[in-house]
């Protein structure tokens, strides 16, 4: 796998693992009757999947100009005859 789209893969396993902590938290704060305030509780889910996105937008920026006529992609392609490759998804 390529390192950017491991990368992807990788953010989204921790981004899971802090949101179902942050939850598993909450509903322990809950139960132990805490009653004040959790901005850090919702700030600690909900900065990493802002982060998320960020990262997402620039990756498909990347892969749009990749694979416009000029990308590094697409010129690859091209000189291939726009053969079909072994590992590409079907459509």
């Amino acid at each position: 796998m390529e390192f950017s789209k491991r990368l992807i893969s990788d953010i989204r396993a921790l981004l899971w693992a802090v949101t179902l902590g942050g939850l598993a938290l909450a509903a322990y704060c809950i139960r132990e009757g805490y009653i004040g305030s959790l901005p850090w509780l919702s700030a600690m889910v909900g900065l990493p999947w802002t982060a998320h996105g960020t990262v997402c937008a620039f990756y498909l920026n990347m892969a749009k100009s990749d694979h416009k006529e000029g990308g590094i992609t697409f010129e690859k392609a091209k000189a291939a005859g726009f053969a079909e490759s072994g590992n590409s998804p079907r459509i």
